[in-house]
């Protein structure tokens, strides 16, 4: 992503111009943008939703409004703090950062024509509820329940929000997050419902890999009941901290590690035999998938262990530019 700063008719638009990028590859900043962003509090940058979309663009015009005197109103300064916070935000994420003054630009980081390029955009809905996640209760790979009632009122009031979304997203984007020709689904039958109900017209490639993390012991059970158990309680916290899940009677259990291995597995196939030239995936499968997916292939880092940072509530879903090499 390039991103181009500068004070009003600075020249930003011509630069980009002048890069080969056409004005219908720019995306302009406006107010709305750094007001959203603000209300979101996301943790880090790379948990924004608003940057997530700015990001499939392939040239962001932001502008740097501190530069004046300061206002007097404090509606006025609220804003012109969250424009800032904006461009710091779209900085860090940024491959490339131009300044421009006068028409003259400055690259403040990376270089010109030395941007990375991600191999594509990646769309993970996590599916709608089931009986056991109202419960708050584990419900893993072993455990195949369909929707709840509830669970299908997230999956459309899901699809409403990806609209809005999707709306100020670059247009090959939007085209295919909205209208996928191959969505890649989970087996499990709450992810394949989901996936029905969110894209009816598309192709469903179940991925295997995609199933959810099998949770052993744990399966069933809250994790108030599991820290309440003088037997379950220490397992549970390794657990929380990266470890594994023990085996039960019906199930064999898996570690952390393993799970991420397997999805990362799981989604390098997926890519290597994509047929979207645009490079965007749209992906159906658990809260599991979605962290395992974004922490390992997500270039911009969050702070510590990324993984479950990246996990949403039942029907919830991340967009983020995915780098398979890494």
């Amino acid at each position: 992503m390039l991103v181009v700063l500068g004070g009003g008719h600075s020249g930003r638009r011509d630069f980009c111009r002048s890069l080969g990028v056409a004005d219908a590859e720019q995306y302009a900043v406006t107010l709305a943008d750094a007001r959203a962003f603000a209300a979101e509090g996301a943790a880090c940058p790379a948990l924004s939703a608003v940057c997530a979309r700015m990001a499939t663009w392939r040239a962001v015009i932001a502008t740097e409004r501190g530069g004046g005197i300061i206002p007097a109103d404090a509606a006025a300064r609220a804003d012109r703090e969250a424009n800032g916070r904006l461009n710091i935000a779209l900085a860090s994420l940024a491959d490339c950062v131009v300044l421009m003054t006068a028409g003259i630009p400055r690259v403040i980081k990376g270089r010109l024509g030395g941007e990375a390029r991600a191999d594509g955009q990646l769309l993970v809905f996590r599916h709608g509820a089931t009986r056991a996640n109202m419960e708050r209760r584990y419900a893993g790979g072993m455990s195949d329940e369909d929707l709840c009632a509830e669970g299908r009122e997230q999956v459309a009031r899901a699809r409403e929000r990806l609209a809005v979304f999707a709306a100020g997203c670059a247009p090959a984007v939007r085209e295919r997050l909205l209208a996928p020709r191959v969505v890649c689904v989970s087996p499990l039958r709450r992810a394949v419902q989901t996936a029905e109900l969110l894209y009816p017209q598309s192709a469903l490639r179940l991925v295997e890999g995609f199933r959810e993390m099998d949770f052993g012991l744990f399966e069933g059970r809250t994790a108030g009941d599991l820290l309440a158990d003088p037997a379950t309680r220490a397992a549970y916290q390794a657990f929380v901290a990266g470890g594994a899940c023990p085996p039960s009677a019906s199930s064999p259990g898996e570690r952390v590690a393993d799970f991420r291995a397997r999805t990362a597995a799981a989604f390098r196939d997926m890519v290597r035999t994509a047929e979207d030239a645009a490079g965007v995936t749209v992906v159906v499968a658990h809260g599991g998938t979605q962290m395992a997916l974004f922490s390992q292939f997500c270039p911009w880092h969050v702070a510590g262990d990324p993984y479950f940072a990246w996990q949403t509530d039942c029907g919830g879903f991340r967009l983020g530019r995915v780098a398979v090499g890494t």
